[in-house]
Formats: structure tokens, C-alpha cells, sequence
């Protein structure tokens, strides 16, 4: 078994958190973490405005780390202040922010041109930045922009909930998501699905384990890492599809 890992949610308010999260994870051994970065966090001022912050991103970059955009607000644009935001969202998309992801799913039910709009804002933030970009993932996996609209946009990988796809050609690669759920109060996070879902996981060729911020504090967490790290072989998304590939191969974690 082979698995992807990132840490999702990632921006200048949290980052020093995010550092403690990669060396706990290199710790384990990971070889390849994607970091999802959210330029704008709920409204907050553009990561641009952060040395700091870029300062960090380019260094990870440069060992290796891939990154990802994240969105552009990672709330629903209807509750960001002058977030600019047009047109009317599907029944759906308002059914899942209000009920599933407490208003986080800023992609679903928008119509295309608000998606495109969202997604051009976002990438706006990241060219500004130098950064390189391994892809694109929608806030909570919920909707996305559409796959043309990222091959205009030169984006080459995009992930969604069940699933990692190359976008240039389509070709995509199941992955079956190890996430935690942080409303339960006092008893920490909790793995989506349980142990059952854990245990038909890791018959797969292929999982994703998403961390997001929080999911490091319970020992049930931690606990299923070393599981995973035991029972697997960590790669990087390129690495999904292109094992031969220069970059798949880092020299360091």
C-alpha cells in the first residue's frame, strides 16, 4: 500500500503549527507532504503580505514539499466582507455548507463563472508568490472548478474527495481520504468512518491521509499514523503517476 500525505488549511495564521505537524510527520518518515494553502483565509489579508510566511513556503518547496492551492477564502464567499461574490448558489451547495462543513465548502454549488472567478483570485495570490504549483484542491473536497478551466490554467494535478486526477490527460488515480472529525467535543478527533473504514483502506493499492489543524492533538490520530507509516510506503502526487520522474526521488524529506 501507498499513501499520500498533506496538511490541508494552511496559511499565515497557522503556519508555525503547520511546521510542528511536517517535523512530527518526518518524524514518523514521511519522504513527500503536500501542504494546501489558502491565500486569503476567511477574509484575512493576502498570504503576499507575509514574508514570513513566503519565506517558509519557498523553503519547504526547496527540500521538496509539494504545494497545493487550497481555494482562495475557504468559506463560503457569502459570508467573506467584500469578498465580491456573484451569482446564486445551488440548492445543494447552500445544503452542504450549512449542514456537512459549517459554510467551509467555498467551491460547491457555485455556478461556472463565480468558480472560475474564485479560482483566477486564487492563483492571482499564487503567481505573486514564485512559488511552484503541484495543483489545485478544493475547500472540505466539495465541488471544484472544472477540469478545462484548470487545463487552461496550466494547473497539472487537482484532487477531489475520492480520488487524484493529472489534468492534462484525464487519467486519474483512486485514493480513499484518512481524515479526522473535530466536532466531537472533548474526545478529540475522530477518524471519519472509524476503524472499519480504516481497515478498507489500507487493503487498497492507494490512500490519502488529509491532516488538518487540530488532528495532531488526539492519541487516536497519532496512534493510526503509525499504523499507516507501518503498513506503507509514502510517495508524492507526482510519484502517483510518474514513478521514473526526477522529482519523485527527493534527496531529503
Amino acid at each position: 500500500m501507498r499513501f499520500l500525505l498533506s496538511i490541508h488549511d494552511v496559511w499565515p495564521g497557522n503556519f508555525r503549527l503547520a511546521a510542528g505537524y511536517l517535523a512530527h510527520l518526518r518524524s514518523l518518515g514521511a519522504r513527500r507532504i503536500g501542504l494546501l494553502v489558502v491565500p486569503a483565509f476567511h477574509g484575512n489579508a493576502d498570504m503576499n503580505q507575509s514574508g514570513e510566511f513566503l519565506a517558509w513556503l519557498r523553503q519547504e518547496s526547496a527540500s521538496g514539499t509539494e504545494l497545493f492551492l487550497h481555494g482562495y477564502h475557504h468559506l463560503m464567499g457569502e459570508r467573506v466582507e467584500g469578498s465580491g461574490y456573484r451569482g446564486r448558489r445551488s440548492a445543494f451547495g447552500r445544503w452542504v455548507n450549512r449542514k456537512l462543513v459549517s459554510q467551509e465548502a467555498e467551491f460547491c454549488g457555485l455556478p461556472r463563472a463565480e468558480s472560475d472567478r474564485l479560482l483566477d483570485l486564487g492563483l492571482q495570490s499564487w503567481l505573486r508568490t514564485g512559488l511552484p504549483l503541484t495543483g489545485f484542491v478544493a475547500p472540505t473536497w466539495h465541488g471544484s472548478p472544472h477540469p478545462e478551466t484548470l487545463r487552461a490554467r496550466g494547473v497539472e494535478f487537482r484532487e477531489t474527495r475520492f480520488r487524484v486526477q493529472r489534468i492534462a490527460d484525464g487519467v486519474s488515480r483512486m485514493a480513499l481520504p484518512l481524515a479526522w472529525d473535530l466536532s466531537q467535543g472533548t474526545r478529540g478527533p475522530v477518524l471519519f468512518g472509524g476503524r472499519v473504514w480504516l481497515r478498507s483502506a489500507m487493503r487498497l493499492p492507494i490512500l490519502k491521509v488529509a491532516i488538518h489543524p487540530g488532528d495532531l492533538e488526539g492519541r487516536e490520530t497519532l496512534a493510526t499514523l503509525e499504523s499507516v507509516f507501518r503498513s506503507g510506503a509514502n510517495i508524492g502526487y507526482r510519484e502517483l503517476f510518474d514513478p521514473g520522474r526526477p522529482d519523485a526521488n527527493p534527496s531529503q524529506p
